[in-house]
């Protein structure tokens, strides 16, 4: 009841020629246990009309939402059904949660979705299959909606396998079909209780963590959110507070003696024309933002961190309002681009392509790439090139030859050229190490420096897809910029100009222009 038609791989069997392999295997359907909590009145089509009023435009509507929403639901379903039967039957995986970073590959290639998504996809459908069948069946039947199954989902993720099997035998005692959605929440949050009660809960070291939340690309901020024990961030707090604390009353004693030469933490250099010191807020954000990081006895990395800010040069000059792009991927407004390039001392020229937005090459001839080049790679690759990932590439990345480069002999192994050369995350480039991603470019890639490179990959044995070098996205707008002030400059110039009029000063008398005509 309520399952989808199953597909079949391959054409419509006929008389001469063997039935092809189903996709998915046949439904086993779970014996269902007795409702201990029940609705009211069970919830059909009978009540909704009642409820609405039968015979009217907006019964009609309701009844087709209702239909619509089993339809959702048993669709989903079907969706989860693929996903687990995937994950299960991969020859390289076999349903081995630990290994299932391949999966996540092959799937994101299919769903058009980044590599954590199509990992969450299938832990979530794992869990949902094999795990909690009774109430999946609900969901299979188009009995529960579709948010309803991916709230209990959510609420399960933290917990073990046992623990969310208990979570869904409660579940499917309760009447799923009927009950409202505020009865459905608190028996969850029961379950859930219920099924963790005498669990240890997890140490707080476990939670530590620093992340990038809350990107706001209209006004260029974003927000850091440091997790961890409740101790240790207060201890932080403190610490950052008296430091903020001692610096404002420094800040304030300069300008009450009229100190020349850098203020301490002057971030904007305007302190001395506010006469003021800054806010505590700023200060503890300063303190934070531009303080040296000591990680003594760990020797500090040699290179540097960068920030690539790519900004469109007719920005720069103030003839358009085009956003900048970090790191390739997220944009800035113009005035903070303005501001943050005024006050740098060297400027890099990026040369792109003016329709395709390609990111033009440079030549190297050495295994270790240069400056330039890395540059360049970072550009064309602002996240991991494995197919699906969204890893930034700015830090936790390595450069990787596509053809092996031959330490022994480099003239029989793969160039150090950027028609060889991406960026990977760590662990998709020991995935590619192991053998398990494996991407090829055709031997013309590169001849065209206009064009965007394509890379092939092989996600285990038997799947491939393709990806593309990222482009600035940017470009086309300004080369229809500069065209638009060219043509401007090439329209003034061939206009003839207009005479020049005498300004006579105020109270001079009138210039003698002679006898007439005149």
């Amino acid at each position: 009841m309520g399952d989808l038609d199953q597909p079949e791989h391959g054409t419509t069997p006929s008389a001469g020629r063997p039935a092809a392999t189903p996709l998915l295997p046949p439904v086993e359907v779970p014996e269902l246990p007795p409702w201990r909590t029940r609705a009211r009145t069970p919830l059909d089509e009978k009540r909704i009309l009642e409820e609405v009023g039968p015979g009217t435009l907006e019964s009609g509507r309701v009844m087709a939402l209702h239909r619509t929403a089993q339809t959702r639901a048993r669709l989903y379903a079907h969706h989860l059904r693929l996903l687990a039967t995937f994950f299960s039957e991969d020859p390289e995986v076999q349903g081995r949660p630990d290994d299932a970073d391949l999966s996540a590959l092959k799937i994101a290639a299919g769903l058009r979705c980044t590599y954590g998504q199509a990992w969450s996809q299938v832990r979530d459908a794992r869990t949902a299959v094999e795990i909690m069948p009774l109430t999946f069946e609900y969901l299979r039947r188009g009995e529960i909606t579709e948010a309803m199954h991916q709230t209990l989902l959510r609420r399960v993720r933290r917990l073990t396998d046992g623990q969310a099997a208990l979570v869904d035998a409660h579940m499917a005692g309760v009447e799923l079909p009927s009950v409202s959605v505020d009865t459905f929440t608190r028996q969850l949050r029961l379950a859930v209780e219920l099924a963790t009660a005498g669990a240890l809960p997890a140490p707080p070291s476990q939670s530590r963590d620093v992340e990038i939340v809350d990107v706001d690309t209209t006004n260029g901020t974003a927000s850091l959110l440091v997790t961890g024990p409740v101790l240790e961030i207060k201890g932080l707090a403190h610490r950052l507070d008296v430091a903020a604390r001692d610096v404002q009353r420094a800040q304030r004693a300069a300008l009450a003696e009229g100190a020349e030469g850098p203020l301490p933490f002057d971030i904007d250099e305007d302190l001395a024309r506010r006469g003021r010191p800054l806010s505590l807020r700023t200060l503890r954000y300063a303190i934070l933002t531009h303080s040296v990081l000591d990680t003594d006895p760990v020797q500090e990395t040699a290179s540097p961190y960068k920030l690539l800010v790519t900004v469109p040069v007719m920005t720069l000059l103030g003839r358009d309002d085009a956003p900048a792009m970090l790191e390739g991927t997220t944009p800035i407004p113009a005035e903070l681009a303005r501001e943050l390039a005024g006050g740098e001392s060297v400027w890099t020229r990026i040369l792109t392509d003016e329709v395709r937005g390609t990111h033009l090459p440079v030549m190297p001839e050495t295994y270790r790439p240069s400056a330039a080049m890395r540059l360049l790679l970072r550009l064309r690759h602002p996240v991991c090139a494995a197919p699906g990932c969204d890893r930034p590439t700015a830090t936790a990345a390595e450069d990787d030859h596509i053809l092996e480069y031959d330490h022994e002999h480099p003239a029989r192994g793969g160039p150090t050229s950027l028609a060889n050369l991406h960026r990977l995350c760590w662990q998709h480039h020991q995935m590619k190490t192991a053998g398990q991603l494996d991407p090829t470019r055709d031997p013309g890639e590169g001849e065209d420096p206009s064009a965007p490179m394509t890379t092939r990959w092989r996600l285990g044995d038997d799947l491939r897809t393709t990806t593309q070098e990222a482009t600035d996205l940017l470009t086309p707008r300004s080369a229809r910029a500069l065209e638009h002030a060219w043509a401007e400059h090439q329209r003034s110039a061939s206009e003839p100009a207009a005479p020049a009029r005498r300004v006579i000063p105020p109270g001079s008398p009138p210039p003698d222009l002679g006898d007439p005509p005149f």
